[in-house]
């Protein structure tokens, strides 16, 4: 025997609906909030990247040249510049920057320097970046001139 369901019994409810929507609103947000810190993660690495490509650049034109090479830490404008090249890298927000460098009375009111050398050596450098609680070290060799960035 077939029964049919009468109007009153068919369908959700205005409450469950309301219920259904307000979970997927909080799901949403959470979801975008993850995306949002991993591209802001995503630049700072890609920063990290650029920073060791400009020293490996300027360890490169220092020796093709046979002229030391400068890259300035200008920590005030938070920024990295390879004077030879006129490249600029900008600090991102968010992120900051310490370090154990040579101060070298040439470059005037900028004061730090990571100088390379025609045999491929450097004054060197160890700079820690910190980023949301994890640092990322960017080295440079004295003896060798080479440089890598690693985590912590």
């Amino acid at each position: 025997m077939l029964t049919s369901r009468t109007d009153g019994q068919s369908g959700f409810t205005l409450l469950e609906l309301l219920a259904v929507l307000a979970v997927l609103a909080i799901s949403a947000g959470a979801v975008l909030g993850l995306g949002q810190a991993s591209t802001e993660t995503a630049k700072v690495r890609m920063f990290l990247l650029h920073a060791e490509a400009m020293m490996r650049e300027a360890r490169t034109a220092a020796i093709s040249s046979a002229v030391d090479q400068d890259v300035v830490i200008d920590v005030k404008a938070r920024q990295l510049v390879h004077a030879g090249r006129n490249r600029v890298l900008q600090v991102p927000a968010g992120v900051s920057l310490e370090g154990t460098l040579a101060r070298v009375p040439e470059a005037g009111g900028a004061g730090h320097v990571i100088r390379f050398f025609p045999d491929g050596s450097a004054t060197g450098a160890s700079l820690p970046f910190r980023f949301r609680g994890v640092v990322y070290v960017l080295r440079v060799n004295w003896l060798t001139g080479l440089a890598d960035v690693r985590r912590g």
